[in-house]
């Protein structure tokens, strides 16, 4: 693949020539069930690996939130995998009868060494849908996630971390402070994106900056360090999916520049962003809007610098309704001497809006 900038970033798609059917990691078709976001990763230790995912029902075609989070685990860096087990706090809260449900987005591990996961909570009384939105909060496990602490806040207020990394001894997290009643993207002043830091690896949390960033219909969101040092955050426009704002702080985020842009060819929707050998991949929903073929597919871009992005290439083509909730880990980055592997794990639509759950590995 190569970059705007002429540099060739050097990455192989396992299966290989994209598109391509990826790798079955969770049937939801043999159940009639489905998963849409919800896609946390981490390794806690060199080779071990947690992948979660959203186990939910049919309802509304399969695009809901009514289910729970499981999560398989891997102690060969991704060769093998366990059994489902089922996250007891999203499960619990899911049966309790207060019409809850609780997906984990992202996952990782903290300066002490325990996990650190985040939640989306959402209320289900009126919709089967993840709206509106309770207080994000965290959870930490100590013992490589088979228990776990009760939750924290993060911010007070309502909204949804679309992002959460470790820069140095600090854990950040980037929230929509939106509480999704009208939209899940930004129609009001207060719907803002706001920068939280723990400096205790995830037992607390405190507030660091409100992001400049025009929030009207804007959604989603996620970070990485650039090579300069800068932290970048990129935010979708729901108005024109081919350009992702951005702001970038060099002071650990407590200041920011003005907004950019950077440009997508094949469109962007739910971006997420990590950096790998050298450069970068970023990838999602190659929109919601447009003709058909252009738009629902599962795309990857890869960068040099993390701000000019290539053609894109498609993982995976729409074959039914919308999926491509999407995240991934560099495997192999805790021990020199292992080969980091980038695990891309997203959602895929089987009929209509059901879908299942895939992986693909970049080396």
């Amino acid at each position: 693949m190569t970059n705007d900038s002429g540099r060739t970033i050097d990455f192989d798609v396992i299966p290989p020539n994209p598109p391509n059917e990826g790798i079955l990691f969770v049937d939801h078709s043999q159940a009639n069930r489905s998963g849409h976001l919800g896609h946390a990763l981490v390794e806690y230790e060199p080779g071990k690996i947690l992948a979660f995912y959203p186990n939910c029902s049919d309802a509304n075609r399969g695009h809901c939130a009514t289910g729970w989070m499981e999560c398989k685990r891997s102690v060969d860096g991704g060769e093998t995998w366990s059994e489902p087990s089922v996250f007891d706090y999203s499960k619990r809260t899911f049966d309790d009868g207060q019409r809850r449900s609780v997906f984990c987005e992202k996952a990782l591990l903290a300066p002490d060494g325990a996990i650190v996961i985040e939640t989306l909570e959402c209320d289900l009384t009126t919709t089967p849908h993840w709206h509106p939105h309770f207080i994000p909060m965290v959870l930490r496990s100590t013992d490589g996630g088979e228990t776990w602490s009760d939750p924290v806040p993060i911010s007070d207020e309502p909204g949804r971390v679309y992002d959460m990394i470790r820069v140095g001894d600090e854990i950040l997290a980037l929230e929509l402070c939106n509480d999704t009643a009208e939209n899940f993207v930004g129609t009001r002043p207060e719907h803002v994106y706001n920068l939280y830091v723990s400096a205790d690896s995830g037992r607390s949390f405190t507030l660091r900056s409100t992001l400049p960033l025009d929030t009207e219909g804007r959604g989603y969101g996620t970070m990485s360090l650039l090579p300069d040092g800068g932290l970048i955050a990129y935010v979708y426009n729901i108005n024109d999916e081919r350009n992702l704002d951005y702001v970038i702080s060099y002071d650990d985020g407590r200041t920011w520049s003005e907004p950019g842009t950077s440009f997508f060819a094949k469109q962007i929707r739910n971006p997420q962003m990590t950096a790998f050998k050298g450069g970068y991949v970023l990838h999602g929903r190659s929109g919601s809007k447009g003709d058909d073929g252009v738009r629902g597919n599962f795309v990857l871009y890869t960068s040099a610098d993390g701000i000019n992005w290539d053609e894109g290439c498609y993982l995976r083509m729409l074959d039914a309704g919308s999926g491509a909730y999407s995240n991934s880990i560099a495997v192999g980055a805790l021990d020199p001497d292992t080969p980091d592997r980038l695990l891309i794990q997203a959602s895929h639509a089987y009929e209509e809006a059901k879908t299942n759950i895939l992986h693909w590995w970049l080396t």
